[in-house]
């Protein structure tokens, strides 16, 4: 177990055990807030330095070739939004997808199982991660599930196949 800890891709758990042994514990909703803060501050620096080097980018290029014009700042708009939407979903498949743990879950002991209790698949990882960004869409309602369900998942959860589970100290 203490591999978990260092999110080694090799890491094993105990396969169906993590979800039918009777000391698991799923993730409620105020934990994993806390641990999506916390990935929320590590993506934000890698965000904005992607952000601003597209920016930095389309200026230049905007100085070289010619004016700046809306077409420019619209292309800039875009481009922002794009490394938003697609940082996010790499951040949150590698780290899944590797480990079953971000950064954010790390620091609150909590890991990303399979519903069958398998490990987490990069596959999978990028299955839940586009279907939380459909949980956003859907004005956070599909968030707000994990706090109302005795089985604490949200709507990415639920679609994805997934579960948090909170993990034991190590004695």
């Amino acid at each position: 177990m203490s591999n978990v800890e260092y999110c080694h891709p090799a890491a094993s758990i105990d396969g169906v055990l993590i979800i039918a042994g009777p000391e698991v514990r799923k993730a409620g909703f105020w934990i994993r807030l806390a641990a999506w803060v916390v990935d929320l501050a590590c993506l934000f620096l890698v965000t904005i330095a992607l952000a601003l080097a597209a920016l930095i980018t389309i200026y230049l290029g905007g100085q070289f070739g010619g004016e700046i014009n809306d077409q420019v700042m619209a292309l800039a708009g875009y481009s922002s939004t794009a490394i938003v939407m697609l940082s996010g979903v790499v951040y949150f498949t590698i780290f899944v997808g590797s480990c079953g743990q971000t950064p954010g879950k790390m620091l609150f002991r909590l890991k990303v199982v399979r519903a069958d209790g398998q490990e987490m698949t990069y596959d999978g990882a990028l299955l839940r991660s586009l279907f939380w960004m459909l949980s956003l869409l859907l004005f956070g309602i599909g968030f707000l599930m994990i706090a109302f369900t005795r089985q604490k998942r949200g709507l990415h959860d639920i679609l994805a196949g997934t579960s948090v589970i909170r993990l034991q100290r190590s004695p």
